[in-house]
């Protein structure tokens, strides 16, 4: 580099020649490009993409802890009977068909019939149902319904004036005396 007023060599770095004290006008430093602070805005694809991912599988959590599994998926519905109960839920359809209604007012079958009523069909598919859920093997779910609620199809029906006269024929054992 040479000075502007003495035309002699100086080096880069001085302000000022050595020879002549003229000030040296430096080149204007090159300008470096200053890295861009990254801004809010620059992360939003980013942010909405695990936004997303974490909404997906908290929807897939919360769908596997609430037990709708496999091919019930919604709740079961106890309202359901006939040909709908049977293609529905099978298993509780052969064992609803094993029994009459145990309501007391109708003579239904307990898969077809639609009755409301305390201890009506409709609690005890919901019955049979849970029994099932819970691992209990068909026969087994018609075992408890019979032991709880009674009325199996084809059982004997007792009749009262045959089981008066049973009693009334039955000889009297006579106590034991002391």
């Amino acid at each position: 580099m040479k000075c502007p007023e003495c035309h002699r060599k100086v080096f880069k770095r001085d302000r000022f020649c050595p020879h002549c004290g003229a000030p040296l006008h430096q080149r204007p430093p090159i300008a470096r490009p200053v890295a861009a602070k990254s801004s809010p805005n620059t992360n939003w694809p980013l942010i909405t993409a695990a936004v997303l991912v974490g909404v997906i599988i908290g929807a897939v959590a919360m769908y596997s802890r609430s037990g709708n599994t496999g091919r019930g998926v919604q709740a079961f519905d106890p309202h359901l009977r006939g040909p709908q109960l049977a293609a529905t839920y099978p298993q509780v359809y052969e064992v609803a068909a094993q029994f009459n209604c145990p309501c007391g007012s109708c003579n239904d079958g307990l898969e077809v019939c639609d009755c409301e009523m305390k201890n009506g069909a409709s609690e005890v598919r919901a019955f049979i149902y849970a029994q099932l859920q819970s691992g209990h093997k068909p026969f087994h779910v018609a075992e408890m319904v019979e032991q709880r609620w009674g009325h199996r199809k084809g059982a004997p029906i007792p009749d009262a004036n045959r089981l008066k006269e049973k009693l009334q024929t039955t000889p009297k054992l006579p106590l034991p005396q002391n």
